[in-house]
């Protein structure tokens, strides 16, 4: 494999961190576009064995195999600004693009059906008519299996009241990846010479709500409470009654997160995980084991 230069923009965020390590453990060439405002949050470590490191300005892209945004925000950010460089990226002949997505399945999703998905969805949709030859690439992990995420943010599971939390029958399949493990998959997908499927479906498991249950429950030697807040038709209503006011808009993100993937319409494709066998991922029960164990990493909690 011959060595890429990799442009990564949002490597002072949780996710860009581990990507930028992942890519240089893979032998890329890293340049990171970090705006000068935002050069203080930069892992000094990081700054230290990058290529180069610069701001948004002709001539970035030159040079470029691969460009690896991490980028996290609204329209402004993750339509607007990641279409520009996905335009300078195809001006200086970059050969891929992999975007901001890494989430479960969101091309499953209608508008509507989540706001932070539905910037990557208008991303994505507008990209097909600006890419020219480039190769869009979109990394889609199911839901971050992480204490700050799965075990947090999501509601799905409440360690402190060994409660998890069901709508509906909780039958359908889910995926969930570690933070480390998208960074590494991500990385492997931006320096592999062949081509890469246009929707990259990777998971460090598959399980339904209940399997996600017994997985956890065993590895942390206790018992969890299924709360059945009720049908999915419930749940729709709730994420209707938040959204209604806003003042609580936003507090029914995590809901329709979770609703994705209780619902089973955020769910994965094939799974890809066999097109990098060096990777390993965790099950949810290696990482529940541990949290057990005060081991766990999470770029919110560590």
């Amino acid at each position: 494999m011959t060595q890429k230069t990799v442009l990564l923009v949002g490597a002072t965020g949780a996710l860009g961190d581990l990507i930028a390590r992942e890519l240089k453990n893979r032998g890329a060439a890293l340049r990171l576009l970090v705006r000068e405002k935002s050069r203080s949050k930069l892992a000094a470590d990081l700054a230290e064995y990058a290529e180069s490191i610069v701001d948004d300005e002709p001539g970035i892209f030159d040079g470029v195999d691969t460009v690896v945004s991490a980028v996290q925000g609204a329209t402004g950010t993750i339509v607007d600004a990641q279409l520009a460089w996905l335009r300078a990226a195809r001006e200086a002949g970059v050969r891929r693009f992999i975007p901001s997505d890494y989430s479960m399945n969101l091309f499953g999703l209608d508008d509507g059906d989540n706001i932070h998905s539905d910037f990557r969805r208008e991303f994505a949709r507008r990209a097909e008519d600006e890419k020219g030859d480039v190769e869009l690439v979109h990394v889609l992990n199911g839901g971050f299996l992480d204490r700050g995420v799965l075990f947090g943010f999501l509601g799905a599971i409440d360690l402190e009241k060994n409660e998890a939390n069901l709508w509906g029958d909780g039958n359908e399949t889910m995926e969930f990846t570690t933070f480390a493990d998208t960074a590494a998959y991500t990385a492997a997908a931006a320096v592999d010479d062949r081509a890469v499927p246009k929707f990259l479906y990777v998971a460090g498991d598959q399980l339904t709500f209940h399997g996600l249950v017994s997985e956890t429950e065993a590895a942390l030697g206790r018992s969890l409470t299924v709360v059945q807040r009720g049908a999915m038709a419930e749940m729709d209503a709730e994420i209707n009654r938040r959204t209604a006011d806003q003042s609580t808009r936003m507090s029914a993100v995590p809901l329709m997160y979770w609703r994705a993937m209780l619902s089973g319409k955020g769910r994965a494709g094939e799974l890809q995980n066999s097109r990098y066998p060096d990777i390993k991922p965790q099950s949810v029960r290696e990482y529940a084991a541990a949290i057990a164990k005060g081991t766990a990493y999470s770029p919110y909690m560590n």
